[in-house]
C-alpha cells in the first residue's frame, strides 16, 4: 500500500521561498545526470557476456572482478560527473540563501572546505553502496534459479537488462517476465516455449528501462537536494559565526501540494537550534533534507525568538 499523501502547506514566506529556490535548482540540473546513470548501467549490461553470465550462474555467485569493475565505474562517474555537480549545489545553496537573508550577499563568500570535504566523504559512502545494491541484485537473481525458478540459460538471458537495478527492482523485473511468459503460453496453447520466451524477453527489456531512468531520477534528484541543502546549512552557520547574521533557527519546509508524504507532513514547521539535528517520526536523524529519496524539503532560516 502507498504511503498515506497528506498536503502541508509551508510555514512561512521564507519556507516557500526556500522550497521554490531548491525545485528550480532540481528541475534544472536532474536530467543530465539521470542520463548519465542509465549509459553506465547500459554499458555494464553491454559488456558481460552470455556465456560469463551463464557461469556465474552455475557457479552460484558472480566474478569479484565484475564488482570491482562496476565500482571503478561508480568512482569514475562521481569524478567526471556527480562531485562537480554537487560542489555547485553546495556553492548555489549557499549563495541563494546568503542572498536572502543577507545584504551584500554578493561579496560574502563562505568557507567551501567543509563542503568539498563533505561531497568527498559522501561520494565515497554512494559509491560503496551503488555497488553493494548491484552485486545483492545479481546474487539474489543468481539464487533464484538454483531454488529451480528458472533454467540456467534462461535466467542468463534474463539477468542482463536488470544490471543496475536494486534487489527489489530486479526480484520485480524477473517476476514480471515470468508473468507475461506464463500468460503467452496460457494464452497460446500451440506457441513454443522460446518464442514465449523471447518475447516475455523483450517485455521485461522495455520494463528494465523504465526502472533504469526512474531509478537514475531518484538518485540524481536526491543527491542534488542534499547538497544543496548542505551548502545552503553551511552558509548560514558560517554568517551566524562571523556575526554577520543573529542567532538563527532552522525550519522544516515541506511542498504545498498532494505528494508530501506522512513522514515529511509531520515535520513540517518544526524548528530547532542552528547546528542541532532533526528527528524524523522514523527515528533517522538529519542535520537538513532529503528524508527519504526523491523527498524535495527544503530548510528556512528565520531568527531565533530570543
Amino acid at each position: 500500500m502507498p504511503p498515506k499523501r497528506i498536503v502541508y502547506k509551508a510555514r512561512s514566506n521564507r519556507g516557500r521561498a526556500a522550497l521554490n529556490r531548491l525545485n528550480s535548482f532540481l528541475d534544472a540540473n536532474n536530467p543530465r545526470l539521470a542520463r548519465i546513470l542509465v549509459t553506465i548501467w547500459k554499458d555494464q549490461g553491454d559488456a558481460i557476456t552470455y556465456k560469463e553470465l551463464r557461469e556465474a550462474i552455475m557457479n552460484g555467485y558472480m566474478s569479484e572482478a565484475t564488482f570491482q569493475a562496476w565500482q571503478q565505474d561508480y568512482i569514475k562517474f562521481f569524478n567526471e560527473s556527480l562531485s562537480p555537480v554537487l560542489s555547485s549545489a553546495c556553492s548555489i545553496g549557499s549563495k541563494e540563501v546568503a542572498a536572502a537573508l543577507l545584504s551584500g550577499a554578493d561579496v560574502y563568500a563562505p568557507v567551501a572546505s567543509a563542503i568539498e570535504s563533505w561531497v568527498q566523504s559522501h561520494g565515497a559512502e554512494l559509491v560503496t553502496r551503488m555497488t553493494a545494491d548491484g552485486k545483492e541484485a545479481i546474487s539474489a537473481l543468481i539464487r533464484y534459479t538454483t531454488e529451480g525458478n528458472m533454467t540456467v540459460d534462461e535466467l542468463a538471458r534474463a539477468i542482463r537488462p536488470t544490471i543496475g537495478l536494486t534487489n527489489p527492482q530486479a526480484q520485480a523485473n524477473i517476476r514480471y517476465y515470468a508473468n507475461i511468459k506464463a500468460q503467452l503460453l496460457e494464452n497460446n496453447p500451440n506457441m513454443k516455449d522460446a518464442t514465449a520466451a523471447k518475447r516475455a524477453r523483450e517485455a521485461s527489456i522495455r520494463y528494465a528501462a523504465r526502472q533504469h531512468r526512474e531509478r537514475a531520477q531518484m538518485i540524481a534528484e536526491t543527491e542534488l537536494a542534499w547538497a544543496y541543502n548542505k551548502g545552503a546549512d553551511n552558509a548560514v552557520k558560517q554568517a551566524v559565526a562571523d556575526g554577520l547574521l543573529p542567532k538563527m533557527k532552522a525550519v522544516w519546509s515541506t511542498a504545498a501540494d498532494e505528494l508530501v508524504c506522512a513522514t515529511c507532513g509531520a515535520m513540517d514547521g518544526v524548528a530547532i537550534d542552528l547546528g542541532s539535528d532533526f528527528y524524523l517520526p522514523s527515528g533517522a536523524v538529519k542535520t537538513v533534507p532529503p528524508a527519504h529519496p526523491r523527498c524535495r524539503c527544503a530548510v528556512a532560516y528565520e531568527e531565533a525568538d530570543d
